[in-house]
């Protein structure tokens, strides 16, 4: 390992490679989690450990592990991360600037929360609320995040979270498709989410609780949840929608339930946010009015 160089401070963009690394314990979710190539971090990492003379990770097919050297700095990196966004938090309050950034996954942003928010805003018209959809881990550490809205809390263990509402499933169409005739005989549309299907109820579980044979016909199929409520929308198909992100179409007769029973998923939504966030303004006001548009029958 070269000498450590004292002369100037390590990049901040290989100090963040590193702190995701750490957080992560591997190269390549860092890689995901920053918008770069695994190679790009680990070569930022290189160059950091070049700068201070010293090894921070053990490498590893499996992952990366920390060096007792390694843990030591990163409990400097994360204090300086919170002192600068405490300090960004100051900057602010100084400049009279009320903000919140609020991530979500994209369907809960744009079908549950977008719709409702013009509310907040008419309240609070001198609150800035920056949305952003995103179906990664929001890490707080390194973002301007402070809220994030997420199906289920495992992902989130050293952050604050409420409770917001537990969603259900049911088979919806078009109007126009549901005059055709048997529905169970058209294309079924499908909603993939990856790791997380196994909690959203699909159609052979919905067949099998309404003691129905599952039918044949192929549909189509979508990675993301607004896809497929606009493709039911358009009459492409039969989709067994969540509640609570199509009650603007239910409420527009875009969208018509079609048959029982409706279906739990089997998390929650939450929201998560670190205690920081509580300091600024109008954050616990906005929580609290997150928890009073959620579903009085479902939220707990």
């Amino acid at each position: 390992m070269n000498a450590p160089s004292r002369s100037r401070l390590p990049k901040l963009s290989a100090i963040l490679a590193f702190e995701t690394a750490a957080r992560t314990g591997s190269l390549a979710r860092a890689a995901d989690s920053l918008a770069l190539t695994a190679a790009a971090v680990s070569q930022q990492i290189r160059q950091l450990e070049q700068h201070l003379g010293i090894t921070l990770f053990i490498r590893a097919k499996s992952g990366v592990t920390l060096t007792e050297q390694g843990a030591d700095y990163l409990a400097y990196v994360q204090q300086a991360f919170e002192t600068l966004r405490v300090a960004q938090q100051h900057v602010d309050r100084q400049r009279g600037q009320e903000a919140l950034t609020i991530f979500a996954l994209p369907a809960l942003a744009s079908k549950w929360l977008n719709p409702a928010i013009g509310k907040w805003l008419n309240q609070h018209p001198q609150m800035d609320i920056r949305l952003h959809a995103t179906h990664a881990e929001v890490d707080f550490a390194a973002s301007t995040a402070d809220f994030a809205l997420s199906f289920g809390d495992q992902d989130y263990p050293l952050m604050e979270k409420v409770r917001l509402f537990q969603d259900c499933v049911q088979p919806v169409c078009s109007p126009q498709l549901q005059s055709i005739g048997d529905w169970t005989q058209q294309p079924l549309i499908q909603v993939d989410w990856g790791k997380e299907s196994q909690f959203l109820p699909g159609w052979h579980e919905w067949f099998s609780a309404a003691g129905l044979p599952p039918p044949q016909r192929r549909g189509l199929t979508y990675n993301l949840t607004s896809l497929a409520i606009d493709a039911a929308v358009e009459g492409h198909g039969v989709l067994l929608g969540q509640q609570q992100l199509i009650q603007r179409e239910l409420a527009q007769g875009t969208l018509v339930p079609l048959a029982e029973p409706t279906l739990p998923l089997s998390k929650p939504y939450y929201v998560v946010y670190p205690q920081r966030t509580l300091d600024k303004p109008k954050a616990a006001e906005f929580l609290a009015w997150l928890q009073s548009i959620a579903p009085a029958d479902s939220a707990g």
